[in-house]
């Protein structure tokens, strides 16, 4: 019973310590997050990555909401590809961002991004 005790239950007591106070257990920030769980998508209204940011897309999104046609820039962290679309739901032409990558948008795609999802 004390090695559970020890790790933050006391059944004796039924009280549970803070869940950081416990061993091991740790806050991660976005970033170690999102490359823990395979990477996200990182995008920019500036080139460079310089403007307003939509950062740590982490799942499918078939709509970027307010940063529709405003993606300057992407960056993709971790190691799964994630391929980006000038129409809402998945729509319109598509394009393949390989993981680890980052660059400017040109042509057709230079804001005019919509939806993101993982490859």
């Amino acid at each position: 019973m004390s090695n559970i005790k020890n790790h933050g239950v006391d059944m004796n007591n039924k009280q549970i310590k803070d869940l950081y106070s416990i061993e091991a257990v740790q806050d991660l920030d976005h970033e170690a997050a999102a490359t823990i769980s395979g990477g996200a998508l990182d995008l920019s209204d500036l080139k460079g990555g310089k403007g307003k940011r939509l950062d740590n897309i982490g799942k499918a999104r078939p709509d970027l909401g307010k940063f529709n046609n405003k993606a300057t820039w992407y960056e993709v962290t971790g190691k799964r590809d994630w391929i980006v679309y000038t129409g809402k739901r998945f729509t319109g032409a598509s394009r393949t961002l390989k993981a680890g990558t980052k660059g400017n948008f040109i042509g057709t795609f230079n804001n005019s991004i919509e939806s993101a999802k993982p490859a």
